[in-house]
């Protein structure tokens, strides 16, 4: 009985020594998991840092767009005003136009009163000439 208490004992102490080793490895591989988990967490921060500088890029192309619509609508308002601009010197060069046109009528209506008073004079001058003429023969 002893024998088989021993061999019970030995057995005992196998299997002892064998749930330690199994505590051991369970420890084991809880310090495995748990570097495996520290590297999933450290591959998760940088999954959010480059998350991060995405959403960065994501608002500097949002300002940037923000700036080209403000470009936009300048180049609009500049366009705008430059059609306004356009539209008034048309309207200028119209006005321009008839002002000039209005002058020059009026210049040569001037010119053929001028001509005209100019053929009066010459032929008063013909015969107050004339007139002198026969003056001076009478005497």
């Amino acid at each position: 009985m002893e024998e088989t208490l021993n061999k019970i004992l030995n057995k005992l102490s196998s299997i002892d020594s064998k749930v330690d080793s199994l505590d051991k490895k369970y420890h084991s591989f809880e310090g495995r998991f748990q570097a495996i988990d520290d590297r999933f967490q450290a591959i998760d921060d940088r999954f959010q840092a480059i998350d991060d500088r995405f959403q960065a890029i994501d608002d500097r192309f949002q300002a940037i767009d923000d700036r080209f619509q403000g470009i936009d609508g300048r180049l609009k308002s500049l366009e705008d005003g430059q059609k306004a601009f356009a539209n008034e010197q048309s309207e200028m060069r119209k006005e321009v136009a008839f002002y000039y046109g209005s002058m020059m009528k009026k210049l040569d209506e001037t010119k053929l009163e001028l001509s005209s008073e100019i053929k009066q004079v010459t032929t008063i001058q013909k015969q107050h000439q004339n007139v002198l003429e026969y003056l001076n023969e009478k005497q």
